[in-house]
């Protein structure tokens, strides 16, 4: 993850380490509600599917070799306090949310308006954007898709629920311990990757259209931990397939049950896509929820039926060490900063 340096020792030190999670390295048909879905046998993608495929794989890999990551305390020290002209904030608040209250001096932008043509417009190709939100799971799904379009796009962890609770719409709750397991479960490798298609003419109008059509399908791209332990439960969990995308000694030391490892580095690969089914829901599991909120995007980009486990591992159980070695500091972001909001501001 990519975190700016700061004044702030303390922060600084957080950084490095919040540097060190981000191991180097996410049609519609195929998917419900997507278009018509292929048979789950089908092993062999057509000719314009596959190039598809390749474009948006293409166009991901860079940002999961090193998820890009600005801390509160950073954005409140250099952009809010410290006036540094080179980066650009946006919020994807509803405009109601937006109007109540949001990081000083962010311009609005809806998060089901991100891929319209005036949103883009809005976005400078020098300056570096920073991405808030309410939980910051919405900011790191804009994120990949920005950075698809060759934008330089960050996100402000945990979002507004970190930064000021009172304004957040959808701030972290406590987590309710779930049970958690150091059991390895494998996946069956030799499943083919869904049939995408595409009307676009180039890359990033590809790009566009597919996460246009994601966004708009009426189906959310989140999973309540609540929800996921309901779903474990029913028939031995065959109505989901969980994967977590943590390092492989954090998944060992303690992962949501049930769920296989495909590493984050490796998650973008042709390898691994090939472990998932085309016919079962798929809830990515990290550690506080915002590399899967990438990763379920990049994954319904290609025809997948997947979800984000909002807050992740961190929701699900917050005493696990599978939270690894950034356990303490993914815990004090559940705090709240009760850094100051302002209200609603002209484009």
């Amino acid at each position: 993850m990519r975190v700016r340096r700061t004044n702030c020792k303390s922060v600084t030190s957080m950084a490095i380490l919040l540097l060190s999670l981000a191991v180097p390295a996410w049609s519609l048909a195929g998917g419900p509600g997507y278009g018509t879905a292929q048979h789950p046998d089908q092993s062999v993608q057509s000719t314009a599917s596959a190039q598809l495929s390749e474009e948006i794989l293409k166009r991901s890999t860079a940002f999961f070799a090193a998820p890009p990551f600005m801390t509160a305390e950073n954005v409140y020290d250099e952009i809010v306090k410290g006036g540094e002209p080179g980066y650009f904030v946006v919020s994807l608040q509803s405009r109601a949310d937006f109007a109540k209250g949001h990081v000083p001096g962010a311009v609005n932008i809806p998060f089901d308006e991100i891929t319209q043509a005036k949103s883009l417009e809005i976005l400078p190709r020098d300056k570096k954007i920073v991405l808030t939100c309410d939980d910051g799971h919405r900011s790191m799904v804009a994120s990949l898709f920005f950075n698809q379009l060759g934008y330089t796009a960050t996100t402000m962890p945990l979002g507004l629920s970190h930064w000021n609770r009172a304004s957040s719409a959808a701030p972290y709750t406590a987590s309710p311990k779930y049970p958690v397991t150091a059991e390895k479960k494998e996946a069956v490798a030799g499943q083919g990757l869904p049939e995408v298609a595409g009307t676009a003419a180039g890359g990033k109008e590809l790009i566009t259209e597919r996460t246009r059509a994601v966004l708009t399908s009426g189906r959310n791209l989140f999973m309540d931990r609540s929800e996921l332990y309901r779903e474990a439960g029913k028939d031995g969990g065959k109505g989901v397939f969980v994967v977590s995308i943590q390092r492989p000694e954090d998944y060992a030391a303690g992962h949501v049950p049930g769920a296989v490892n495909i590493p984050f580095n490796q998650i973008a690969s042709k390898e691994s896509l090939a472990k998932l089914p085309k016919d079962r829901k798929i809830v990515v599991v990290c550690y506080i929820g915002h590399m899967a909120a990438s990763a379920t995007l990049m994954l319904n980009q290609l025809g997948y039926e997947a979800y984000d486990l909002r807050f992740g591992t961190l929701g699900w159980n917050d005493d696990t060490d599978g939270l690894g070695k950034m356990k303490g500091f993914m815990l004090s972001m559940t705090g709240d900063k009760n850094y100051p909001v302002e209200g609603m501001k002209e484009k």
